[in-house]
């Protein structure tokens, strides 16, 4: 990764300009373009639904799987907002570090258990003999170009965590550690106030002391400009990778693109509609 010359010895220069990065909805990264939106997915699922539900239907089973709303999905996508920890002031004076939005719904999962066994074995199938989901999937796949999308969340997380060690990145640590401990919070580290013993992250309840470390810790993280020299270097090395493997996006772009029009189709004839 290539770097700028530093300003000062203890506080290197970002390697990108940060100036206009002030908010989390400005956290777009390069990768993005490449992953699903709600409403795309929202579409797959759907489409989904509808070859599962005619699969099942040979087999002289009536099913009705849970339609994936795209307002649903939009509610429940964290986007980037937490990928450098919590960084919405706002979310944290409300709800410290627990989760802003509602989990997302395991649909499929929590209708399926609710099925006969007989049904379910049609749907989940056997390593001999596919099911249902399975075959829906290949149905949506079939055409499409490969692609490697486990590849992609692998270089997802390795960008990020190559990110947390760039210089500028520890130098802004060093700034957000002195900002907390001036606000009455001595942590080492972001990682270390999140994971806290005393908050109880799978309770519902938040605690008064919570919200206000959670929102010291998110206005520290912008102060100390730790936020935008993550982004920053995060941004910097996901250009990198896409510059380098010109192939592998051009997969990912063909085979999504593939996919969501054969969804669409699929929609259209189903509801008698173009689906978008």
């Amino acid at each position: 990764m290539t770097t700028t010359a530093a300003c000062g010895a203890d506080e290197p220069a970002p390697p990108t300009p940060v100036r206009g990065v002030t908010k989390v909805s400005q956290l777009v990264l390069p990768f993005d373009a490449y992953k699903t939106t709600p409403e795309q997915r929202a579409v797959l699922g759907n489409a989904h639904n509808h070859l599962v539900v005619r699969c099942m239907r040979k087999q002289g089973i009536s099913v009705a799987p849970p339609a994936e709303d795209p307002a649903e999905l939009a509610a429940v996508d964290p986007g980037n907002s937490r990928r450098y920890g919590v960084t919405d002031t706002e979310a944290a004076k409300r709800h410290g570090y627990h989760l802003a939005r509602p989990p997302s719904p395991d649909t499929t999962g929590a209708w399926a258990t609710k099925l006969p066994k007989r049904t379910r074995h049609r749907l989940y199938g056997t390593a001999a003999d596919r099911g249902c989901l399975d075959r829906a999937t290949l149905t949506l796949d079939k055409g499409a170009r490969k692609a490697d999308w486990p590849w992609l969340s692998l270089q997802d997380s390795l960008t990020l965590e190559q990110a947390a060690k760039h210089p500028s990145v520890t130098a802004a640590i060093k700034r957000w550690q002195s900002c907390m401990s001036q606000a009455g919070h001595s942590y080492p580290a972001p990682e270390a106030a999140i994971a806290d013993g005393r908050w109880n992250l799978d309770e519902a309840a938040v605690s008064e002391e919570e919200r206000q470390t959670a929102t010291a810790d998110t206005t520290c993280k912008w102060s100390s400009g730790l936020v935008a020299a993550w982004y920053a270097a995060d941004a910097e090395l996901q250009r990198a990778v896409i510059r380098d493997n010109p192939g592998r996006f051009a997969a990912l772009r063909a085979n999504l693109r593939q996919r969501l029009s054969r969804a669409s189709r699929l929609l259209a004839e189903h509801e008698g509609g173009q689906v978008r």
